[in-house]
């Protein structure tokens, strides 16, 4: 393992950090280790917090640590390090109003426990070490010295995972004679540094370690003569360095992750993930939209919505000029909120994001936005159909007009509240109370409402402002207001 401690920072390590923007999202562990490992690559996240400031206040940490920075001289020139980062960060949690649930303080369920500060210092560290090896070790001539690697244990560890059937189970082929850590194993554990196999024992899908949570397995090169006396490598292989740790078009097993999850992942990542039965792939853009592929996928899915409302607005203002009746529809200025939040979450249809938009709706209504959104948004079907607007992505839900206008009668977000980007379907039973969610801009206007059963709400309200600060930019905001009912 590279020591972080260096004379000099490890570059590499330095921009892995700056390239992952913070990711804030409701997702567990298994959820986001379920997301293709390059998107996992370009955020900054720790399961199950929401809060952006959080993960950006971690991550400054971090890259203070990695880039060997220190404080000012008149704040003492101190270094960061593991006891001043929990610390630190427990101040912060503390000044956001982050409360543990009280059956899991002092867990690892619980962000402010000094045991789950400590593992995410560790585990961002031996990442950023781990790839800054590996991109290392990716040069012609050490390729040819040294060509191979093996899975030996650098940690001790009371409960000692099997890594032989791991590896065994990953594709991987042992050579020689077993080592010390696993004297009963077939063989070591040897593979060249180019090969799959170490991406594919990975719980994260990187070739480098740490494999697993907690895991105390490394890497050790193996050279060439060595290498190539086992059978490793064949005399005279050249391996290429490789431009990126991922290979296109990989995609990895879904395999028993519920509906939940796999909707919290759309919601996240839009289009640029593909579920497929059990596997989920990640979508490389190459047309002219992805000029954003320098940025993170959240970046990138913000300027996707952008540019497609813009272009729903161009093509609603040249119906507008043409057409009298779209014109007193979406032309005053009390309309412009109601109009532009349409055109968001439509876009967000657009990027993948949210599975279905449904309004309630008259047809005369209708037509300029459906009109507008067939010009603007080509990979999204936008009908209506018995007073309802529908629009989704017949490549990503297969599901007809027929049915999904049915789903959208009565009660719709019972019944389809996750295609509808909600993450989940409304828990309401009948009576239940319920509450006014209301969008508002930054002047405090209202431009969008609907309501929630008080359950869901702020989940809801979330899912529905991620649709706008998306499309429309910052400076949006929800507010709940409790009311009594049991309709929805």
């Amino acid at each position: 393992m590279i020591d972080l401690t260096t004379d000099s920072p490890l570059q590499a390590a330095v921009e892995a950090m700056d390239r992952r923007t913070p990711v804030g999202s409701t997702m567990t562990s298994r959820e986001w280790e379920a997301a293709p490992a390059e998107i996992r690559d370009r955020s900054f996240w720790i399961s199950t917090v929401e809060c952006e400031r959080i993960l950006a206040e971690a991550q400054r940490r971090l890259k203070q640590v990695i880039s060997q920075q220190r404080d000012a001289a008149e704040e003492g020139g101190r270094v960061m390090n593991r006891t001043r980062f929990i610390a630190e960060m427990q101040d912060v949690l503390k000044e956001l109003g982050y409360q543990p649930d009280p059956n899991k303080r002092g867990t690892l369920q619980d962000v402010s426990s000094a045991r789950r500060l400590g593992l995410i210092w560790d585990m961002n560290l031996k990442m950023a070490a781990g790839y800054a090896k590996w991109k290392a070790e990716q040069d012609e001539d050490l390729l040819d010295e040294f060509p191979a690697w093996e899975l030996t244990r650098e940690l001790g560890r009371v409960e000692v995972r099997d890594w032989p059937a791991i590896w065994a189970a990953a594709g991987g082929e042992f050579f020689g004679e077993p080592g010390p850590d696993y004297p009963s194993a077939p063989g070591r554990m040897m593979a060249m540094k180019t090969d799959p196999i170490w991406a594919a024992i990975s719980q994260f899908g990187t070739p480098w370690p740490p494999f697993r949570w907690g895991s105390g397995m490394g890497l050790t090169d193996i050279d060439r003569d060595e290498a190539e006396e086992l059978g490793v490598v064949l005399e005279d292989t050249v391996q290429g360095p490789l431009a990126t740790p991922f290979n296109s078009g990989f995609s990895q097993s879904i395999k028993g992750l519920p509906e939940p999850s796999r909707e919290r992942l759309r919601s996240e990542f839009g289009d640029t993930c593909r579920i497929d039965g059990d596997r989920i792939f990640h979508q490389r853009d190459t047309t002219e939209a992805n000029e954003h592929r320098a940025k993170t996928i959240r970046e990138e899915l913000r300027a996707r919505a952008r540019s497609a409302v813009e272009r729903g607005e161009a093509a609603l203002e040249r119906l507008r000029r043409e057409d009298d009746a779209a014109e007193a529809l979406y032309g005053s200025e009390e309309a412009d909120g109601v109009r532009r939040t349409y055109l968001a979450q439509l876009a967000a249809v657009e990027n993948g994001r949210k599975g279905l938009f449904h309004e309630q709706i008259t047809e005369e209504a209708a037509w300029p936005l459906i009109e507008a959104a067939r010009e603007a948004m080509p990979s999204a079907r936008v009908e209506w159909k018995d007073g309802h607007l529908l629009a989704w992505r017949p490549d990503l839900d297969r599901l007809s007009l027929e049915e999904l206008a049915e789903l959208s009668g009565e009660n719709p977000v019972a019944r389809n509240g996750m295609l509808l980007g909600y993450g989940m379907e409304s828990p309401a039973a009948l009576g239940e109370e319920h509450v006014l969610v209301l969008l508002v801009d930054g002047e405090g206007n209202t431009v969008s409402g609907f309501h929630a059963p008080l359950r869901a709400a702020r989940i809801y309200a979330e899912a529905r402002l991620r649709d706008l600060t998306d499309g429309l930019g910052p400076g949006y905001d929800y507010r709940i207001i409790e009311r009594k009912g049991g309709g929805a």
